[in-house]
């Protein structure tokens, strides 16, 4: 094939493809204005894929939603260019543990595109569990989300990791790079392999600010959680008695102290802090209240 036979087929590629572009953007096709990069770009394959999934979109008796065929996405439903529009029809609501379970493809996968799309964060438990479902297109999906986000905690780990080693001094990167990689941590994305390397450094990070700005509250129950994970009960029990000795009159003092003296079933520990809650007239909230009642009554 010639030069020139080329350079006629590139042209009659162009032109197709921006004459199918300008029916995209009359509202003509069913397709996007996202789907005209592609289409562009790949000669002779672009322009047949659009036209595809054209024929599908418009196969049937009017075009095909997301909602009639669960089973196919089309271009114009890719999920990580747009959203799924509110459906105005009235259905049932179904939470999302019931419907990871429940022999319901359709149900299940609506619920679990929908989570995908809104904020997957918020829902990382129901991820975790959806990654091992039975059914293929809902595991898949699961996967590559739980995937992207993995890589951006990474990403924004090796920047903060980077930053801090040239200003460890910077309170505002310190502060950042503890708040990535604890919600990192406890997100369980994180490898199990890794989790340890990570819950060192976490501690390392912790101690430079609590020497850089003095034992704030948080920080002293982060260290404590995290030391508790690490079975490093010295630091623990050192963390929780200078919780106790700033903070006496805080009721999340004495749910740590409880829980230190459970984790590392120091009994002696145990009944010393039960006596002291006794004595104490604390304000417990609900939910406080609710974890401290196995040991003692408030």
């Amino acid at each position: 094939m010639g030069f020139n036979t080329i350079a006629i087929l590139l042209i009659l590629h162009i032109v197709l493809s921006l004459l199918y572009a300008a029916f995209i953007f009359l509202g003509k096709s069913t397709l996007t204005p996202a789907n005209i990069l592609p289409i562009l770009l790949i000669p002779g394959f672009g322009l047949l894929a659009a036209l595809v999934a054209e024929w599908q979109n418009r196969s049937g008796p009017g075009e095909k939603s997301f909602n009639e065929n669960p089973g196919m996405l089309s271009l114009t439903e890719d999920i990580y260019w747009k959203t799924i529009q509110r459906r105005e029809e009235t259905q049932s609501i179904v939470p999302l543990e019931e419907a990871l379970v429940v022999n319901d493809r359709q149900t299940r996968k609506k619920l679990i595109f929908e989570m995908l799309l809104d904020d997957p964060m918020k829902n990382i438990d129901i991820l975790l569990l959806a990654r091992e479902n039975n059914d293929a297109d809902t595991a898949h999906y699961a996967n590559t989300t739980i995937a992207k986000i993995q890589r951006g905690f990474q990403l924004q780990l090796q920047k903060l990791a980077v930053d801090y080693e040239k200003n460890p001094g910077d309170e505002i990167t310190l502060d950042r790079y503890i708040d990535v990689l604890g919600r990192f941590i406890e997100s369980g994305l994180s490898e199990a392999y890794l989790q340890h390397k990570q819950r060192l450094i976490f501690a390392e990070l912790l101690d430079h600010k609590i020497a850089q700005t003095g034992p704030g509250k948080i920080v002293l129950q982060k260290k404590i959680q995290n030391a508790l994970e690490l079975k490093d009960f010295s630091s623990a029990f050192e963390a929780v008695e200078e919780l106790k000795t700033i903070y006496p009159d805080d009721q999340n003092t004495w749910v740590h102290l409880l829980l230190v003296s459970v984790e590392t079933r120091d009994s002696r520990h145990l009944e010393s802090t039960i006596s002291e809650i006794r004595r104490r007239k604390i304000e417990w909230s609900a939910e406080n209240k609710e974890s401290v009642q196995p040991w003692v009554e408030v």
